[in-house]
């Protein structure tokens, strides 16, 4: 019994493989598994989570860099330092951020880049409660081909946005702002 039980696992986790593989070359090719009803939806599922869906398109030549956000901060006694969104403890989480900044570069509406901007500086400052202002740079990697490198060409950051944001004058505690009661 307990040979046909182990079979039986191998079997599963043999299917589960090959599975996960279809996903990857369904992925690759870039098929819109939602479109095949619910087996489909179940198994867009999986290949989001999995990254099964990524396309595997890492050194293809038109695959571009990610964009960076720097934050140039200014102290109240002029020293000017740099951060990031990233804190380089969590892998995934730091993925997450670059992601939403690349989602930034793609949004059209000014306004609601500027409002994302605004709240990026607004972190920053919470880690810098002295600072001045904030300077928030958003700059691209421009990698050269591989024949382009060769010939001495280096990578470069191309700015691709850039904001500069004060602090609102925070009100003394206790006290009343525009229009409250007293």
């Amino acid at each position: 019994m307990g040979e046909r039980r182990r079979r039986r696992a191998l079997a599963l986790l043999t299917l589960a493989a090959a599975a996960h593989l279809g996903c990857v070359v369904l992925g690759a090719l870039q098929v819109d598994l939602k479109k095949a009803g619910r087996l489909g939806e179940v198994l867009a599922v999986h290949s989001a989570l999995s990254g099964a869906d990524s396309g595997y398109n890492f050194f293809a030549p038109s695959v571009g860099a990610l964009p960076w956000a720097r934050f140039q901060v200014t102290e109240a006694n002029g020293n000017v330092s740099t951060d990031a969104l990233e804190s380089g403890a969590n892998h995934e989480a730091d993925l997450r951020v670059r992601s939403i900044v690349a989602l930034f570069m793609m949004e059209e509406d000014e306004s609601l880049r500027r409002a994302l901007a605004a709240s990026w500086a607004g972190k920053v400052l919470a880690r810098h409660p002295g600072a001045e202002s904030v300077v928030v740079r958003l700059e691209i990697c421009d990698l050269p081909s591989m024949k382009e490198y060769r010939d001495g060409e280096r990578p470069t950051w191309d700015l691709v946005y850039q904001a500069k944001l004060v602090p609102l004058p925070r009100s003394p505690a206790g006290s009343q702002g525009k229009g409250g009661a007293p």
